[in-house]
């Protein structure tokens, strides 16, 4: 078995030191020739360790059009393991292994694979469903537990080989359909629905439980159901056709980049309708990009974090706590709890003791899983 201690040597210490300050530093306002490029690269950045006694593993697109999504994950996931650390001896110090998958389900393999070569006690992430669909079975054959902050394809925690180490501190794609829906509902002037979602499994899936809720409502008329491929600028045509389909609300089921392209062009040609983003929305750059036209929009996301860690996120990283800033601080909490409570060793003991908080259901669900409707008001994601 290669160790972790092993893996980091001189020369990677430098560059992950390089690395390091660019992906934990307070973001600067990007160009918009840097965010074009940044929302195209698909080059991935090498593995980072942090130095500690005991190793958890936290996997996340840190490039590529997910990047600022995955970095609420592993940033707000340090943040909890430097937290814990404050409370332990040396001799139990938690170090961390950073993974960046870039949003592709290879990459993700690929690093899970060289987890499970690992002395790792657990994972935190990944954040896309397919790419934590496929390396759950990596990490379960390793006797790994892992929490995702952020796949809601219900599949994930559905399979009975999984079952007992794949965990999740968000809501489902059926929950958050369900949700959106009851929500358009309430809102009797939303009569023309339109519907559009990326190609990625993610998209299909949401956009599909919503579909599937609006249509028992006979008030309801879907107008439009389309879907926008990933890393889609241009979407001067499709916010014609919502135009001429007198669409009064948009579901977008995709990420904040996208969004907040596509949005501006929908508000160009029409004004008055409503958006609802999914929780892939959740970002403070799906503002920054859409501008004045992201005022009045609706996001679903999961529950905001608490007050002492939102404040300590904002200090750390120059930036408020959305994303899965929330979601991914309570998945760390509980597998370090459980790592301390089993003595930190013996992973199925650890992945028991997971199994058995009251958060999860047996299926390793979340029993609360607590999606919230924000909406941006003044530049900020409001409650």
């Amino acid at each position: 078995m290669i160790s972790v201690k092993k893996l980091v040597n001189v020369s990677l210490f430098c560059l992950l030191a390089f690395i390091f300050v660019s992906c934990s530093a307070p973001k600067q306002e990007a160009s918009s020739s840097e965010s074009e490029v940044e929302f195209q690269s698909s080059e991935t950045l090498e593995v980072r360790t942090l130095d500690g006694v005991h190793y958890i593993a936290i996997a996340s697109p840190l490039t590529g059009p997910y990047r600022e999504l995955g970095n609420t994950i592993v940033e707000a996931a340090t943040l909890a393991v430097e937290d814990f650390n404050e409370n332990l001896e040396d001799k139990h110090r938690i170090g961390t292994i950073i993974i960046d998958d870039g949003g592709l389900v290879s990459e993700g393999i690929a690093r899970a694979s060289l987890v499970a070569a690992q002395e790792a006690l657990g994972v935190i992430g990944h954040l896309n469903s397919e790419i934590s669909i496929e390396v759950s079975n990596i990490y379960t054959r390793s006797k790994i537990p892992s929490i995702s902050p952020a796949s809601t394809n219900p599949k994930l925690t559905e399979r009975p080989q999984v079952k007992g180490y794949v965990f999740r501190t968000i809501g489902t794609d059926r929950q958050m359909g369900e949700k959106v829906a009851e929500f358009v509902q309430t809102k009797e002037e939303l009569k023309r629905v339109a519907v559009l979602y990326n190609d990625r499994p993610y998209g299909v899936s949401v956009a599909s439980e919503f579909v599937r809720e609006i249509a028992k409502d006979d008030t309801k008329e879907l107008v439009l159901y389309q879907t926008i491929p990933v890393r889609t600028s241009d979407h001067v045509a499709t916010a014609s056709k919502i135009a001429t389909a007198k669409a009064d609300v948009v579901f977008f089921i995709g990420e904040y980049n996208d969004a907040g392209y596509l949005l501006k062009e929908i508000k160009a040609k029409s004004p008055n309708v409503h958006f609802i983003g999914a929780e892939g929305v959740h970002h403070q750059e799906f503002i920054s990009i859409a501008g004045n036209a992201s005022e009045g929009a609706y996001i679903i996301g999961s529950s905001p974090a608490a007050e002492t860690v939102s404040a300590k996120y904002q200090q750390r990283y120059g930036k408020p706590a959305t994303g899965y800033v929330g979601s991914a601080y309570r998945a760390t909490m509980v597998l370090l709890d459980a790592i301390k409570e089993n003595k930190f060793k013996d992973t199925t003991k650890i992945a028991q003791t997971i199994a058995s908080n009251k958060l999860f259901d047996p299926n390793g669900d979340l029993i609360k899983p607590g999606f919230v409707m924000y909406q941006v008001k003044d530049g900020n994601f409001s409650i």
